[in-house]
């Protein structure tokens, strides 16, 4: 015989979830970066053999390096925007996973019902019986308080014993 706690968690009114997938902000697409870096090299090109023809042919290896330095850097970039965390509240387990830019990931896990969420000095915290996890150091101050939002609602929504549900994201970080 089931006792009453095992029954209401395998009802259908307590199956809901919160799943919250965090990812850094990038404006520049690749086609937008394939479009930029072809104008770069474009006018460095040019610029580069109108100081070649003038005689000061050392200028025009200088545009290259440029044009190779500028690529790294988006190159750092999008590989940064590789990374994302998930935040899952399921039944009675809180799951936090960092997803690092080359795909190492390390998940977190803890009881939801004692867990809190706060920002203090900018900074996005979730503590659970005296310990903090930072989450979303990527995120804008905008977007850490929605967050921090959702994720004070889910929890006083499963402490009171309601059924959980995935947001409908008002910003592009949430998905």
């Amino acid at each position: 015989m089931m006792d009453r706690t095992e029954e209401e968690r395998e009802s259908p009114a307590n199956t809901g979830a919160l799943f919250i997938s965090l990812h850094p902000n990038r404006s520049l697409s690749r086609s937008g970066f394939i479009i930029l870096m072809s104008i770069v090299s474009g006018i460095s090109f040019v610029t580069g053999l109108k100081f070649w023809s003038m005689g000061a042919w050392p200028v025009f290896g200088f545009f290259g390096l440029d044009v190779l330095l500028i690529y790294l850097m988006f190159h750092l970039n999008f590989r940064s925007a590789r990374q994302y965390e998930t935040i899952n509240i399921d039944k009675d387990l809180f799951q936090i996973t960092r997803v690092a830019p080359n795909g190492r990931s390390v998940t977190e896990e803890f009881e939801p019902y004692w867990a809190r969420s706060l920002i203090d000095q900018g900074t996005l915290w979730i503590t659970n019986r005296g310990r903090a996890y930072q989450i979303g150091n990527f995120l804008g101050e905008e977007e850490k308080i929605e967050v921090q939002e959702l994720i004070t609602r889910a929890l006083d929504t499963y402490r009171k014993g309601g059924i959980l549900q995935s947001p409908n994201p008002s910003t592009s970080i949430i998905s």
